[in-house]
């Protein structure tokens, strides 16, 4: 995941003339649309258990440049930052402090760290979530 944003996905396929596809992924029933911009391959998805309003986008297959594929998605559909609920991907921050945590063996041991606000607690609070 490159971000969240604050649109549903039918806009931004509109913008890119694409057609939004309904599917199924064993969790939810979702909206999808799969492209290529300038060398990345995005996909923009809408679980509808998902909070209403905001759509995910994802790269669909690595690259050098992965930070600038939600940069390049802004240019090219004409939309601005403000539109940006989230960047980044939540679930790698949570895996990262998970790791560090298994590392210091206890959680005394990293009790009295200050972690700074996650990157999911971030998206929660973007998206309107309860913390």
């Amino acid at each position: 995941m490159v971000g969240v944003l604050a649109l549903p996905v039918q806009p931004v396929a509109q913008r890119l003339r694409l057609h939004v596809e309904r599917s199924w992924d064993g969790v939810d029933e979702l909206e999808v649309v799969l492209f290529r911009l300038k060398g990345f391959s995005f996909a923009i998805s809408k679980h509808d258990g998902n909070p209403v309003g905001v759509s995910y986008v994802w790269l669909t297959q690595p690259h050098e440049q992965a930070e600038k594929a939600l940069d390049t998605l802004l240019e090219v559909v004409g939309i601005g930052e403000d539109v940006v609920a989230f960047r980044g991907d939540a679930h790698e921050d949570l895996a990262e402090r998970t790791a560090k945590a298994q590392d210091a063996g206890s959680p005394d041991e990293v009790s009295g760290v200050a972690l700074p606000t996650s990157l999911w607690a971030r998206f929660r609070r973007a998206i309107g979530m309860p913390q």
